[in-house]
């Protein structure tokens, strides 16, 4: 009897065991009025839309309806049904004859599902199993998994949210999804050609979370469409993309302008993303060029996951609008690389918490805000920026509430004496105060160095993101 072990498999055979795992075959459960697309953005409606297709589906009474609705609610109030990223699976046994039934509901937009660092849902699964139907559920929600937890998974939820029958969608769910040739169009530079496919295969390579793909750079974006997938994140500057490009995108930020260097640009759209739940701290490879050059000529790769945790979380949310952070830090580099009127000059917002900062600080000169209804001072509104850089050349703070609205310009800030803050060295008293004001506060502070230009925001007494654009465009006088 020989003892010779069997041959290692190679490195490019395909796992045995997975390859012979069986899919589930879905078809006998997708029929063309339990397709639903969801309306809005809400999880409750989505929920009631999917429960009443589920009802016409198994024939069930007005009190039988109520009971599924509120056992599915039930279910989803004591644990999320979210499993993964884009997809959920809520699930609840009724006395029905049907083993198994099945609603899938799809939304482009996607549905907030109460878990920021898994995204948005775009397909959710309701299952309704019968007294006999929990094996067969089993098998169904083991297929779901495996199908979404690979590195398809993005185009795999692209193709369910496109099917537009039964059987394609059924395909969408179990087949095994084929790498096509990348076309890229050749009316690109060859240049730049070259980078999107070495771009989209690195991405894949080092398992990039994200790709930032800043879509003005190109004269007709619209010829981005067949390279976009769920894992791209698209961006411009003051410009709108066209929606047959956004649509099939994971996600889209706007920057309101477009003064602002390849740096400050990939900052501010990683905050704007990382706001917008678009990003949970994986990596993010990012591409951006002059807006309408076809040249992508600058390539980052980012871990912002400290960045979004320390100023982004729940309770940083919740203090201040995250809109109201995104422009007050728009604002604040566009003052560090343009200045105002060809000089640098500095800058401090003090952002939330208004009844707590209130008593820490005292005018120094007339509010210039003082009067105004607050529909006339809010940040957000576009009309107000030229304002507020007006006034940043004043002495002291500016004091803004978390939804925006403006308390005053040219504030003394007056934290507490007792409250240490420790800073790297080479800061002034400014980012000491500001740091400090924080600390004694739940207030968010942003400090512009008139002197180098760096932004800083300041949360908790400690410093949780900085950008240092430059200042190209500031003239300086004198010999």
């Amino acid at each position: 009897m020989s003892n010779a072990q069997p041959p290692a498999a190679s490195a490019s055979e395909p796992n045995r065991e997975t390859s012979t795992v069986a899919w589930y075959d879905f078809a006998p459960l997708i029929k063309p009025a339990q397709m639903v697309r969801l309306k809005g953005s809400d999880k409750r409606l989505a929920f009631e839309q999917l429960v009443a297709s589920a009802a016409r589906a198994l024939d069930l009474g007005a009190s039988q309806q109520l009971d599924l609705s509120a056992a599915v609610q039930a279910r989803e109030a004591a644990l999320s049904t979210q499993l993964g990223p884009g997809w959920a699976a809520p699930h609840c046994v009724l006395d029905v004859p049907a083993r198994l039934t099945l609603v899938v509901g799809r939304s482009r937009a996607g549905i907030d599902f109460g878990r920021p660092e898994l995204g948005r849902v775009h397909l959710v699964f309701l299952f309704v199993s019968g007294p006999d139907g929990h094996d067969e559920y089993l098998r169904a929600i083991s297929s779901l998994a495996r199908a979404f937890r690979d590195s398809d998974r993005d185009t795999r939820i692209s193709r369910v949210l496109a099917a537009d029958t039964p059987a394609k969608l059924a395909a969408a769910l179990s087949e095994r999804i084929e790498r096509g040739r990348m076309v890229v169009s050749r009316k690109l530079p060859a240049v730049t050609r070259a980078l999107i496919r070495h771009l989209l295969k690195f991405a894949a390579d080092i398992e990039a979370e994200v790709i930032l793909l800043f879509a003005d750079v190109f004269t007709k974006p619209e010829e981005l469409v067949p390279l976009i997938t769920r894992q791209v994140v698209l961006a411009s500057r003051a410009t709108s993309l066209p929606e047959s490009l956004v649509s099939r995108a994971k996600g889209y930020v706007r920057l309101a302008h477009d003064q602002l260097s390849h740096e400050s640009a990939f900052q501010l759209a990683m905050l704007h993303a990382g706001a917008r739940g678009l990003t949970r701290g994986g990596l993010v490879v990012s591409a951006c060029g002059d807006k309408g050059s076809d040249d992508l000529d600058s390539i980052r790769i980012e871990r912002p996951d400290l960045m979004f945790l320390r100023v982004l979380d729940k309770e940083g949310r919740e203090m201040v609008m995250p809109e109201v952070l995104e422009r007050s830090l728009e604002i604040a580099v566009e003052l560090a690389e343009q200045g105002r009127e060809g000089s640098p000059v500095g800058l401090v917002m003090v952002l939330g918490d208004y009844e707590r900062v209130k008593p820490l600080t005292q005018q120094l000169t007339i509010n210039p805000f003082r009067g105004y209804p607050e529909n006339e001072r809010s940040l957000l509104d576009p009309a107000l920026e030229e304002t507020v850089k007006e006034f940043a050349a004043i002495d002291g703070a500016f004091i803004v509430a978390g939804n925006g609205v403006i308390q005053s310009a040219g504030t003394y800030l007056s934290p507490p004496a007792e409250v240490r803050v420790e800073l790297v060295s080479g800061l002034g008293t400014r980012h000491r105060v500001a740091a400090a004001l924080s600390k004694a506060t739940e207030a968010i502070v942003i400090v512009l160095s008139q002197s180098t230009g760096r932004v800083t925001v300041y949360r908790q007494g400690r410093e949780v993101m900085a950008v240092t654009p430059p200042r190209a465009r500031i003239e300086y006088g004198g010999a």
